[in-house]
């Protein structure tokens, strides 16, 4: 009778250290598993401001890109517009198509700071639109940029000879609020003289913008060699148009990047907020 007392109290320790190591077993994976489920909301808020301040940073970028294009369609018909206008392959359009393009952008950047904040899914997929139609817009007008300067550059051989045949006709134009032909505006400010050198215009009729000491007379036919524009306006104004309209294209390109990225963040951005039902934020 002993032995079996003994043998039932042995089997009564037994099984309960063998409940204490099961019940420790299972309160350690509950509480690895609350952690778990404590931490994984954690992560993913954290992925998700993440999310929100890159495309906030990109919607920053793609105001100042939109910025800067309406600020090269404004100097393209301002200041730089007399050395495109000599030529004939000058267009009115392009300034206005950059001043366009620069201006929505601008403004929907302006909007999209405010879907951004709210976090509004179905605001975010519209401007992840917008954005695919901004970034193929910015590679067309690229394009477009490259062609136009070919156009421009053929025919300023054309447009210059144009000037040079009837320069005492057009003598009288006024030219952006200043008496002077676009001829006479290209000689002075890239001191040059006719399209390959001062050869090319008639003999006796050298104007006051070839000379490098303009000085009261009203030409510079009787000045010697030495005072006057030696190198022709064709070579130089090839050369500015060239570097210039190239950059304005290498612009575009890259600034199109900015819409692509922002449109992938946008999307993204719409995805989470829909799986984590987010519908509203502060």
């Amino acid at each position: 009778m002993y032995i079996h007392t003994y043998i039932f109290q042995k089997r009564c320790i037994f099984s309960q250290h063998h409940n204490a190591k099961a019940s420790f077993s299972t309160n350690l994976m509950f509480n690895g598993y609350s952690m778990t489920a404590v931490d994984q909301p954690s992560d993913i808020m954290f992925s998700f401001n993440f999310i929100r301040g890159i495309l906030l940073l990109f919607n920053l970028l793609l105001w100042f890109a939109g910025l800067l294009i309406v600020l090269t369609g404004i100097w393209l018909q301002t200041d730089f517009e007399n050395y495109l206008k000599i030529s004939g392959g000058y267009s009115i359009y392009v300034p206005y198509l950059l001043l366009v393009a620069g201006g929505v952008l601008v403004f929907a950047a302006s909007l999209a700071c405010s879907c951004v904040v709210k976090v509004d899914p179905t605001m975010l997929v519209v401007y992840g639109g917008f954005l695919i139609g901004a970034m193929f817009t910015l590679i067309l007008m690229s394009i477009y940029i490259y062609g136009y300067k070919d156009n421009v550059i053929t025919g300023l051989q054309v447009g210059i000879e144009r000037e040079l045949k009837n320069y005492d006709s057009y003598k009288s134009i006024i030219t952006r609020g200043s008496n002077t032909t676009l001829i006479d505006y290209v000689q002075n400010n890239l001191e040059c003289c006719g399209s390959s050198s001062h050869l090319d215009w008639p003999k006796g009729s050298l104007p006051k913008s070839c000379c490098w000491d303009q000085g009261d007379n009203k030409d510079c036919t009787d000045y010697q060699l030495g005072r006057l524009h030696e190198v022709g306006c064709m070579p130089k104004l090839i050369r500015l148009i060239n570097t210039n309209l190239t950059s304005i294209g290498v612009m575009l390109s890259v600034l199109a990047l900015f819409p692509l990225f922002a449109m992938v963040f946008s999307y993204s951005l719409a995805s989470a907020t829909r799986r984590m039902g987010y519908q509203r934020i502060g």
